[in-house]
């Protein structure tokens, strides 16, 4: 390429990259707490801009400390979208302090969302007992709500819009894009939802046990119950008594799946049910393995399903 015509193709493509960097700049800077959110506020704000994710997904949300490049998304934020103060108790006091000037989009305190009480015991009543939360309930008092709401996915469907507002509100030029990204992730859900169905629908309707109580919302909206849990939360460790009655009643009842976590060792589970042969499955309820992105969301509900009906009907 001669030098003149090297020349002329700068001042052809200065423009477009003048263009681009622009409308990245331009672009809404939102911060999304935890992997599945971040994939739902994707979906959005897809041929808008990116979101960042907050907490890396391999690592608890319950508990942790940001790097200096997170501690600097908040600065700079327009829009924080997060789960609700039970999923990250640290995370309203950074807000208010980080992130002050920036609007944040609680999930929790959206309208209809389905919220459940936590289940009580290491043994599991009836779905009854965990109890549906009023829809009128006084939003701000969340003592004993489980928290992992996006694991129903109609919960995730009335996000979309919600995440879309909020959207439109600080970048009202993208208004028609948003509310046909809503409409168009809202259709991908239904469908990774008759997908994961059809998963389920190929195994016995056998209990299983969990290593912590996270997943009722899936298990009340595909009709699949766990029976109880190995460990009362997320970071603590089961006590002698507790493990004795979960033996007790997978003997009883003919238990023969036991789901465990990326994140936990199944040590635990053969020491205490070696001796019944269980299968051991591995769910993934954040997306650990998952590639970060819009498509986070619907293929995690399918691996959920599929990862319960191998590990019940292997």
């Amino acid at each position: 390429m001669t030098r003149k015509n090297f020349r002329t193709l700068s001042h052809l493509l200065l423009p477009l990259m003048l263009f681009s960097g622009s409308a990245k700049a331009d672009a809404p800077r939102v911060v999304a707490d935890i992997a599945p959110i971040h994939s739902l506020v994707s979906m959005v704000m897809d041929g808008v801009g990116q979101p960042q994710l907050l907490v890396p997904q391999n690592i608890s949300p319950h508990h942790y400390s940001m790097r200096p490049s997170e501690a600097e998304a908040l600065q700079e934020a327009q829009l924080v979208v997060y789960v609700g103060h039970d999923m990250s108790p640290w995370l309203e006091p950074v807000l208010q302090t980080l992130a002050a000037s920036a609007s944040a989009l609680d999930l929790s305190n959206v309208d209809n969302v389905m919220q459940l009480s936590y289940r009580k015991g290491p043994i599991f009543g009836d779905h009854d007992e965990a109890g549906h939360d009023d829809h009128n309930h006084a939003h701000h008092n969340h003592a004993g709500v489980d928290p992992h709401m996006w694991l129903d996915p109609i919960n995730a469907k009335l996000w979309l819009y919600a995440i879309a507002a909020e959207l439109i509100r600080i970048d009202p030029e993208n208004e028609d894009r948003c509310n046909e990204n809503a409409r168009s992730s809202g259709r991908a859900i239904t469908l990774a939802m008759a997908q994961a169905e059809d998963h389920l629908a190929s195994s016995n309707s056998n209990g299983f046990l969990v290593y912590h109580d996270a997943y009722q919302y899936f298990e009340q909206r595909f009709n699949r119950g766990a029976v109880g849990t190995i460990s009362a939360g997320d970071a603590s460790k089961p006590c002698a008594k507790r493990l004795s009655e979960l033996k007790t009643l997978f003997g009883a009842r003919g238990i023969s799946c036991v789901l465990t976590e990326p994140q936990h060792s199944s040590k635990i589970v053969d020491s205490v049910f070696g001796g019944f042969k269980p299968t051991i499955g591995v769910v993934d309820p954040i997306g650990v393995d998952l590639e970060l992105g819009s498509s986070l969301y619907p293929q995690l509900l399918e691996n959920m399903a599929l990862s319960i009906a191998q590990c019940v009907n292997p």
